[in-house]
């Protein structure tokens, strides 16, 4: 509950590591007329020439916040923190403590906006997380979105090499690139640029504060035929996250029982993950791939230009209308389809060859049964597997599991005898 503080105000001053430096004049006015100045043994360093009495914060910050009330009856009270008080400060208990009115705020330039203005990064889109006494699940599903730029503060066990262990273990879609900004503000500041690898095993000045900034991918980097990291591909900067997993694609791909030479659609493509995964594995295949966005075609283009996948065919276009004098397909993977799904299953059931299979990835159960069901009325055989993957991530001492989001992907095909003899079909 809200503390009333009769008349008397309490006045919050953030300050940097460089004291009192840059104060603004209602802040140093405040603490010339101060009685008492409380704060940490460190703040308080910062006031030994001013004659107010001091009151050290304690090891139980709530007993010292009840000592601060009880002046408070009597006196106004002066509060040094660290930077701006209301960000991941002591601004909050403070709140939560005091009538909001009986309170008096003057924030320091805050550490992380020192730290953006070193790099020169602008942060107005940054996502800012806090694992300073903290779990990380909030850093784990930034990491996961790929977040960027992303600053993080830290503490003794979460350290920047712990957080660059993190980032690899996670393998998030976008690839970091990690500045540590020590000291700030202090005659001994030092701004770091590592990589994520050359981070995990160094040392940093405390305390910190972590940046880690998205990077184009390297043009040259060995490739495996199967199993592309999510983070060389080239994704939507707005949503990095948005790209068909590595682990899922690989099912995906499997699913769809691959063979030399054959056609193949790619029906919501994205980013081209899947059509550029197909290419590498079946070179002689012929792959289309089909995405209605502008965005989304340019990074089907770009994707297929970094791998040399010269047999996948961007299509732009609305399915099922898209799909209209393409050749017929072998195969078919749909990523994507919406309220038109129906509509698209009777194109691709019309059109497909004989012995073909179709793989579809749902984000939802609904959708997928309403697929299922479309399907084995048209006589197809189909199997449904639940996907839940969970990578592991190590901070600290500690092995986690991350989850990522569960996929259900569905798989089509005829009746042997029904794929021979079934309707007409495009040869």
């Amino acid at each position: 509950m809200n503390q009333s503080c009769s008349q008397q105000l309490l006045h919050v001053i953030g300050i940097g590591l460089n004291g009192l430096q840059n104060l603004s004049p209602e802040a140093l006015a405040c603490l010339k007329k101060a009685e008492i100045i409380a704060g940490s043994k460190t703040h308080l360093q910062a006031v030994t020439d001013y004659p107010a009495r001091k009151l050290p914060l304690s090891n139980n910050i709530v007993t010292w916040i009840d000592q601060i009330a009880d002046i408070l009856q009597q006196q106004s009270v002066v509060v040094l923190a660290s930077g701006d008080p209301l960000f991941y400060g002591l601004g909050r208990l403070l709140t939560e403590r005091f009538d909001r009115q009986c309170l008096r705020f003057y924030p320091h330039v805050s550490s992380v906006q020192l730290a953006f203005n070193r790099l020169a990064i602008p942060w107005q889109s940054a996502t800012i997380i806090s694992v300073h006494g903290r779990q990380p699940d909030h850093l784990e599903q930034a990491l996961k979105q790929g977040k960027s730029p992303l600053a993080i503060l830290t503490d003794f066990v979460h350290t920047p090499g712990e957080i660059a262990r993190l980032v690899q273990d996670l393998r998030p879609p976008v690839q970091y690139r990690m500045y540590v900004c020590s000291h700030l503000g202090a005659t001994q500041e030092k701004i770091q640029s590592v990589s994520i690898a050359e981070a995990i095993d160094s040392l940093f000045p405390s305390p910190n504060v972590v940046v880690l900034e998205a990077q184009t991918p390297a043009p040259e980097q060995p490739q495996p035929i199967l199993g592309i990291a999510d983070r060389d591909f080239y994704t939507f900067p707005d949503q990095p996250g948005l790209i068909t997993k590595q682990e899922v694609r690989a099912l995906s791909i499997s699913l769809l029982r691959l063979e030399s030479g054959i056609t193949v659609w790619d029906v919501g493509a994205g980013t081209g993950s899947i059509s550029i995964e197909i290419a590498r594995l079946v070179p002689d295949a012929c792959i289309y791939a089909i995405e209605k966005t502008a965005a989304g075609l340019a990074l089907i283009e770009k994707n297929c230009d970094r791998f040399s996948t010269t047999q996948v065919s961007p299509i732009r276009g609305v399915a099922p209308a898209a799909l209209d004098g393409l050749p017929a397909p072998d195969r078919i993977v749909i990523g994507g389809g919406g309220k038109a799904m129906p509509e698209i299953l009777e194109v691709c059931c019309d059109r497909i060859r004989p012995q073909g299979t179709i793989v579809a990835n749902f984000a939802t159960l609904e959708t997928c049964i309403l697929a299922k069901q479309q399907l084995q009325e048209r006589g197809w055989n189909v199997q449904l597997l639940q996907v839940n993957i969970a990578r592991s991530a190590t901070l600290a001492t500690a092995t986690r599991f991350v989850p990522l989001n569960p996929v259900i992907l569905l798989q089509a095909s005829l009746p042997l005898s029904d794929s021979v003899q079934g309707g007409e079909h495009d040869f």
